[in-house]
C-alpha cells in the first residue's frame, strides 16, 4: 500500500500508458519514502536541504500522474516526445510537462463555462481547469461523498466536510502557495541562513503536500472515465493506509 498505488492506479502490465504510470509511481514512492521520512524524523542538516526538493518532486510527479490518467493521449504524447532519439537534455521543450498549463489554466478565469462562443481548442484540460472541474472533478467528489456515506466510513473528515464545487478550488488555493514555497528548496533561493525552511515551515509544507495529493488520488478513482482507477474499496483502503503514516 503505497502513494504510488493510489495516484496511479493498478498497473495493467500491458502498453505505454501503463509503463509510464508505472514509471511515475516508482518515482512517487521514491519522493514521498524521503519526505515522510524527513516528516517524522528528527530535524537535520540533510531534511532541511532535501526535504523541499522531494516534496515538490512528489507534488509534481503526482499532478502529471494525474493529468495522463485524465488525459491519456498528453501522458503518451510526452512519452512518445521524450523517446525520441533528439530529445536534448539543455534544450528547453515547447511542449514539455508544465506546471502552468498542464496543471493550472493559463487564460483568464471565464465569466461563464458554457459559451457558444468558446473554441474547443481554447478549452483547458488543465487538472485544475475550470471545465475539468465540472465535468470530472464535481461528480467524482458527490460520488465518493455517497459511497462513503453508505458505507459508513470514517477516517474521511476532512473530505466529508468540504463540497464539491469547492474540492478543486480549495486543492488550487493549496497548491499554488506550496509549489512556490517549496521551489524555494529547489532552486535554492536562500542567500542568507537566516531565510532558510526552519522544522515546523519544512514539515508543515511537507504534510500540506502529501495530504492534497492523496485527497486528490482518492477522489480520482470516482471519476469512471479515469485510466487504472482502483476499486472504490481498495482507493478507500490505501488512502487510509498512506494516511495512517504521517497522521
Amino acid at each position: 500500500m503505497t502513494l504510488g498505488i493510489l495516484v496511479c492506479g493498478a498497473s495493467t502490465g500491458a502498453g505505454t500508458a501503463s509503463a509510464t504510470l508505472d514509471h511515475l509511481s516508482n518515482s512517487i514512492d521514491r519522493f514521498s519514502g524521503k519526505a515522510l521520512a524527513y516528516l517524522n524524523n528528527s530535524f537535520d542538516e540533510e531534511s532541511q536541504s532535501f526535504g523541499a526538493f522531494c516534496a515538490r518532486a512528489l507534488l509534481e510527479n503526482a499532478c502529471a500522474a494525474l493529468v495522463g490518467r485524465l488525459d491519456s493521449f498528453r501522458m503518451l504524447y510526452l512519452a512518445e516526445f521524450q523517446a525520441q532519439g533528439a530529445y536534448e537534455y539543455g534544450k528547453p521543450t515547447k511542449s514539455g510537462f508544465k506546471w502552468s498549463g498542464d496543471v493550472f489554466s493559463e487564460d483568464k478565469p471565464l465569466t461563464t463555462l458554457w459559451n457558444t462562443d468558446h473554441e474547443s481548442s481554447k478549452v483547458s484540460r488543465a487538472l485544475f481547469s475550470p471545465h475539468v472541474d465540472a465535468v470530472l472533478w464535481q461528480p467524482a467528489f458527490n460520488e465518493a461523498l455517497d459511497y462513503l456515506a453508505d458505507e459508513h466510513l470514517s477516517g474521511f473528515e476532512e473530505i466529508s466536510s468540504m463540497e464539491a464545487v469547492a474540492f478543486i478550488s480549495a486543492a488550487k488555493g493549496r497548491c499554488g502557495p506550496l509549489y512556490s514555497k517549496l521551489s524555494k528548496g529547489v532552486h535554492w533561493d536562500f542567500f542568507v541562513a537566516s531565510v532558510m525552511m526552519d522544522e515546523g515551515t519544512l514539515k508543515d509544507a511537507i504534510r500540506d503536500c502529501l495530504t492534497v495529493v492523496s485527497n486528490l488520488a482518492f477522489i480520482s478513482h470516482f471519476i469512471p472515465t479515469c485510466y487504472r482507477s482502483l476499486d472504490r474499496s481498495q482507493a478507500v483502503s490505501e488512502y487510509l493506509a498512506f494516511r495512517g503514516k504521517f497522521q
